[in-house]
């Protein structure tokens, strides 16, 4: 299906108002549990914690590009093309991520344990099930690819320079002495202290280690772009998106 039409569209409102409010369930679920966990050093740098985490940006963004669809399941315009391929990679990154690096180390616990089946699991791909069964398409072109690196980006300068300066870890970071001051990184990957290598046998230390980390996800993140830009156009049977020239973004 290209874009939904008749009972459809209410099949596709129904579906983008389910997995847009377990995200944003999850979303707050997990706010609650950061401002009112002992250690954290209070309320605000609990939450700063919390909002730290890719998994909860990519939960944001893909929460807000769920609900306009909710709204309006045939929605169009240059900010949602570019919004909408962001939401799909980030999650899909986020989903990809956490069950083949993060999993095997995770142990959530009591309400979080519902939250990291939100924020891991239900919402990355049903995020992606309901882009292949609803669209709505064509929407993406190549160019897409590239502006939604924005996000991530700048996620990723905010973390290492937060890094740089954060000497007090939060209670539940992995491997971690809080008592002992260190470079706090929310992932094992981009940690400069000591990075775990995604590839194997590419590690290294420090930030050449991260260095080498960074660059393999962005390479990640820009393959699964330009392949729901090739799904857009081959579910679409070829058919191009429409000329916005002259229109309003939406």
């Amino acid at each position: 299906m290209a874009t939904p039409t008749g009972g459809m569209v209410i099949a596709a409102r129904i579906y983008w108002t389910a997995v847009a409010l377990i995200g944003t369930v999850s979303f707050i679920v997990s706010c609650g549990i950061a401002v009112t966990q002992e250690g954290n050093g209070g309320w605000l740098n609990g939450l700063i914690f919390t909002l730290s985490y890719f998994t909860v940006w990519s939960n944001i963004v893909t929460f807000i590009a769920n609900w306009q669809l909710a709204i309006n399941p045939t929605r169009d315009g240059r900010y949602f093309r570019w919004f909408r391929l962001t939401s799909l990679v980030m999650i899909t990154v986020t989903g990809l991520v956490y069950a083949i690096l993060l999993a095997p180390t995770a142990h959530p616990y009591g309400l979080g344990v519902y939250t990291n089946i939100g924020y891991h699991y239900i919402v990355p791909w049903a995020t992606v099930l309901g882009f292949l069964i609803f669209g709505p398409r064509p929407r993406f072109n190549p160019g897409n690819v590239w502006s939604m690196l924005l996000i991530p980006v700048i996620w990723l300068v905010y973390t290492l320079l937060r890094g740089l300066m954060l000497t007090s870890p939060p209670p539940d970071a992995p491997d971690t002495t809080p008592s002992t001051p260190q470079h706090w990184y929310p992932y094992p990957f981009i940690d400069v202290n000591d990075p775990s290598a995604i590839i194997p046998g590419l590690e290294f230390g420090g930030y050449t280690g991260v260095t080498v980390n960074i660059v393999v996800i962005l390479l990640l993140g820009l393959f699964f772009g330009f392949l729901f830009v090739g799904l857009d156009r081959l579910l679409s049977r070829g058919e191009k998106p429409a000329s916005l020239a002259g229109q309003a973004a939406a």
